[in-house]
């Protein structure tokens, strides 16, 4: 299942990126998110780029079906790999474990300069290889995920408005 989000922001690139790669923007961010045991565990300069790296449990409004695969609390590791071009162009390569969940979630990020701000394209996929119930795992994933995208950019937006 794929995710394809293209969000607008009236700010420049350096800005996101440096929201996106700061590591208390993204603690408060994933609080904000309603995450808790947040752990920033990388968010250094490295020759790429910036690499990022928190852990942290969200939780999940589990149907019945699914219980055996998720729990009301999930541990959800996140790694981004994030590069910069000579355009003000910024790019990142995310993938996203989900312990002990046999799914397979991964996507890229990229911060577009535009007239009067940027776009921030979110591209992800949510794959699960189960016979029967691998389907429904991964369009409940996605359904998640497409939740946590449209409040993480509220709650980017937000921040922005009242710098």
């Amino acid at each position: 299942m794929n995710i394809s989000r293209d969000h607008e922001y009236a700010h420049d690139t350096d800005t996101l990126f440096a929201l996106f790669t700061d590591a208390d923007e993204i603690e408060a961010k994933q609080q904000a998110l309603g995450a808790r045991n947040i752990r920033i565990e990388e968010c250094a300069t490295n020759a790429d780029g910036v690499a990022v790296r928190f852990v942290r449990e969200l939780p999940a409004d589990v149907p019945g079906l699914l219980s055996k695969f998720l729990q009301p609390w999930n541990t959800v590791a996140q790694s981004e790999q994030w590069t910069g071009y000579t355009d003000d162009t910024y790019e990142a390569e995310l993938d996203i474990d989900i312990a002990n969940v046999p799914v397979t979630v991964k996507g890229t990020l990229q911060l577009e300069p535009v007239d009067g701000g940027c776009v921030n394209h979110v591209r992800m996929s949510v794959d699960c290889s189960l016979p029967f119930v691998g389907k429904t795992l991964a369009e409940f994933i996605a359904k998640d995920c497409k939740r946590l995208i449209a409040n993480e950019y509220a709650y980017i937006s937000e921040q922005l408005d009242s710098a």
